[in-house]
């Protein structure tokens, strides 16, 4: 409320303020530059918060496929492991046999039966030319 006073007189008259909005253009230009402030840092504060939540993405992507990697190496080795475990029972359960136990040891370290004569033979023609 606004206290005026008449004219040629002591009476005064209390009147409303009225808003001079559109008759002030340095107001209305200050506004624009708050905004447009308060625009670009909401635009920048989402900016970082988007590089921040996307180097999180790609670092977890990085990491499972590193984690990845790694599991299907490991179960290529533990495949193989498997296969000489199979070959390894295979060959214990032979070694039970007494013919193959004496098979193996004649061909591998060359053992013989007392009197018995020894010969080694190539196995083939490019084993000769060796």
């Amino acid at each position: 409320m606004e206290v005026r006073k008449l004219a040629n007189s002591n009476v005064s008259v209390l009147e409303p303020k009225q808003h001079k909005t559109s008759t002030q253009p340095g107001r209305s230009n200050f506004e624009r530059k708050v905004h447009k402030r308060r625009l670009v840092a909401i635009g920048v504060l989402f900016a970082i918060v988007l590089f921040i939540l996307g180097s999180q993405i790609v670092s977890a992507h990085m990491t499972y496929t590193s984690t990845a990697q790694k599991i299907e190496v490991n179960q290529k080795k533990l495949d193989k492991q498997k296969a000489t475990q199979s070959d390894l029972k295979v060959e214990i359960n032979q070694l039970k046999d007494k013919n193959y136990l004496e098979k193996y040891i004649r061909e591998k370290y060359m053992y013989s039966k007392p009197g018995e004569l020894v010969y080694n033979l190539p196995d083939s023609v490019n084993a000769i030319q060796k």
